[in-house]
């Protein structure tokens, strides 16, 4: 993706990161924190969910990966992007509230992911990206699921693991405390926090996955069209998985970011109940076949996908 990727020398610091206030910045440094600097990237004029929280970026990856990442992120100044090393046990305790909010965002669709998966799968091997904050600013119904203890509590999240090719990666797992209580806020997250994961990364070719029924489907949905490669996956755990790929450019983050989510026009809407059409249609994939997501039904965690036959 042009402009997003470039080799960065990074030294973790042994000053405090930055907070909102001087106050937090020595919970910073003892929290395995460290300052990554900044270049090119996306414009990103914050959007009035990381805006109005006071939430700040933060990335869990090892020294070797941060030293691959995009100079600037979304726009994100050098000291604005908290880094966690998963290899380091001053992070434990951040890695412990990834583990609380994958708890409650998945564990409810028996999706939770097991603590060496977290490590094996996605923090040494790959990354985790999102936006965190004081408890105290999060609404009333995140906040009475988490601790008051004045720590940084990530309130998003969304996972990266490297693909065969170096240029490709799998991006999934996106999820936000907002899904608590039904809304937008918790789509616009989604999408802010996959936009961030994309423009750090700055993959040429994005996969993902997720189910049908999904709450984050109308998050990717803002980065359509998505070539789906699959509808029916019995070798999942949940067999009614989307399987997805589509070129994240910078044109196309921005459009997501800025853009009202389309919740009308051509395709057909997918009915994550009905085995039959989801089977019908993995058939018509394998024998060939292009299927396209091109948009939802609406812009909360109930949407639904609309898909279209033929290249997008």
């Amino acid at each position: 993706m042009p402009g997003l990727a470039r080799e960065i020398s990074v030294v973790p610091s042994r000053a405090p990161c930055r907070s909102a206030a001087n106050a937090r910045g020595a919970r910073a440094e003892r929290s395995g924190c460290a300052i990554l600097p900044t270049g090119l990237g996306v414009p990103f004029r914050r959007v009035s969910i990381v805006e109005s929280l006071s939430l700040e970026p933060w990335v869990v990856a090892t020294p070797r990966l941060v030293h691959r990442l995009a100079a600037r992120p979304l726009g994100f100044r050098r000291d604005e992007l908290r880094w966690f090393d998963p290899m380091r046990l001053s992070s434990t305790a951040f890695l412990d509230r990834l583990e609380r909010l994958d708890e409650l965002t998945f564990g409810p669709h028996g999706l939770r992911m097991p603590r060496w998966a977290f490590y094996d799968c996605v923090e040494l091997p790959g990354a985790l990206f999102g936006y965190a904050g004081s408890t105290r600013r999060f609404p009333e119904h995140v906040r009475g699921a988490l601790p008051d203890d004045g720590e940084l509590w990530p309130l998003s999240m969304c996972m990266a693991t490297p693909m065969v090719r170096p240029d490709e990666w799998l991006v999934f797992s996106i999820s936000s405390l907002l899904e608590l209580e039904p809304g937008t806020d918790s789509v616009r997250l989604g999408v802010e926090t996959l936009a961030l994961t994309l423009a750090a990364l700055g993959p040429k070719r994005a996969f993902g996955t997720m189910q049908w029924s999904s709450p984050s489907l109308a998050a990717h949905a803002h980065f359509a069209p998505l070539a789906v490669r699959a509808t029916w996956v019995p070798a999942h755990t949940h067999a009614g998985t989307c399987v997805f790929a589509f070129e994240p450019d910078a044109g196309r983050i921005e459009h997501a970011l800025h853009a009202p989510l389309s919740t009308a026009g051509e395709g057909v809407v997918v009915d994550p109940e009905d085995q039959l059409a989801l089977t019908a249609m993995q058939g018509r994939i394998e024998a060939g076949e292009k299927l396209s997501l091109v948009g939802a039904t609406e812009a909360t965690r109930e949407a639904k996908a609309r898909v279209r036959w033929g290249r997008a």
